[in-house]
């Protein structure tokens, strides 16, 4: 069935994050196992330049006009079998589909935000045909919220490409250092920042040789900036070849507020980077503490402290972590993630023919 299945996804979101990763890698493994597949996204969307060559892959990039948005459903009319919406108003595109096309829809949320329970996000999630959390917690909310069936499928980790010459420059730059890394857009509220920089100032007295760098770009770079100064604190910004830099971290430094999954945190693992991060949203499905990594609360600085400098004194701790971490990618790899999907998929349209 899976070579003649037609799926449609539905992507809105104006910028690249982990949502639209997760959405290119899907797409990818997907189209691999022979699945027929449609895009649409905003004409602005950087989706497509992730998506070239991918076979039996059509893309839609649609204005930011309503009526162009209103066209993207005339577009598919019911020439798919199933429509996936990977963001909010992709899940709110998906229903109307659904009113005009009667065609079935998969909801996947990535935020662990409450949900307004109103009549319209009633209807929305029990209307859809799955919806699908990306971290036990979101499944749970989704449940609690609107007494659907939800289901968690973990976002995967990205296979990320070194660079061995570049990773070799980097490692040189960071020659003799202890490097604390952390990656994720410079939004304080959200990722925590701040938390990590209020740690430098205990952890720079006991870590000499310590640098702690951030990619990213975001609001509150200006803030966070002004936060750092004096400290032994690096602000990188955004980099496409990421990989190349956290390849070379010693630790990876998670300190969120709140966090859906975090699937960079798989990237990490997948790299043998030991994890400290908070104890909050879908993070404790991949980091268990002692275990796959180390958990702290979050906003609690003097804890993060406290566990990178465990992790900076005792080499056969960090060694255990990333060897256990390594079991939980294993679980969560793209093609795992795909399967999962395709097989729902499957499901559902199977019981559209009853």
């Amino acid at each position: 069935m899976s070579n003649i299945l037609k799926i449609a996804h539905l992507n809105l979101s104006h910028g690249f994050r982990g949502g639209e990763r997760q959405t290119v890698l899907l797409i990818q493994n997907l189209a691999q196992m022979g699945v027929k597949q449609i895009l649409l996204c905003r004409e602005t969307s950087p989706l497509p330049q992730y998506l070239q060559g991918v076979p039996n892959l059509i893309i839609h990039a649609l204005s930011d006009r309503p009526d162009a948005r209103l066209l993207g459903h005339f577009i598919i009319k019911n020439s798919v079998d199933l429509i996936q919406a990977h963001e909010t108003l992709a899940a709110q595109s998906a229903f109307l589909h659904h009113c005009l096309f009667k065609t079935p829809y998969v909801i996947t949320r990535r935020v662990d935000d409450r949900i307004r329970n109103n009549i319209f996000n009633r209807r929305l999630y029990k209307t859809a045909s799955a919806c699908v959390g990306v971290s036990s917690v979101i499944a749970d909310i989704m449940t609690k919220t609107f007494g659907v069936d939800s289901k968690t499928i973990h976002s995967a980790y990205s296979s990320l490409q070194i660079d061995p010459q570049k990773a070799t420059e980097i490692k040189k730059s960071w020659e003799g250092k202890f490097v604390v890394g952390h990656i994720g857009a410079l939004v304080d509220r959200h990722k925590g920042q701040s938390t990590l920089i209020e740690a430098v100032k205990e952890l720079s007295a006991k870590i000499k040789n310590l640098l702690v760098v951030f990619l990213g770009e975001g609001q509150d770079k200006q803030i966070l900036e002004q936060k750092s100064q004096g400290l032994p604190i690096e602000f990188l910004g955004f980099k496409k070849n990421v990989a190349d830099y956290l390849s070379n971290f010693d630790i990876f430094a998670f300190p969120s507020n709140n966090e859906g999954l975090g699937s960079i945190i798989l990237d990490a693992m997948n790299l043998k980077i030991p994890v400290v991060a908070s104890n909050v949203g879908g993070i404790p499905d991949l980091v268990q503490n002692d275990a796959t990594g180390l958990l702290i609360e979050k906003g609690d600085h003097k804890a993060l402290a406290q566990k990178i400098i465990e992790l900076y004194e005792n080499k056969s701790l960090r060694e255990r972590l990333v060897t256990a971490a390594l079991n939980v990618t294993e679980q969560n790899s793209s093609q795992a993630m795909a399967e999962q999907y395709l097989q729902l998929y499957k499901t559902i349209c199977s019981d559209q023919k009853k």
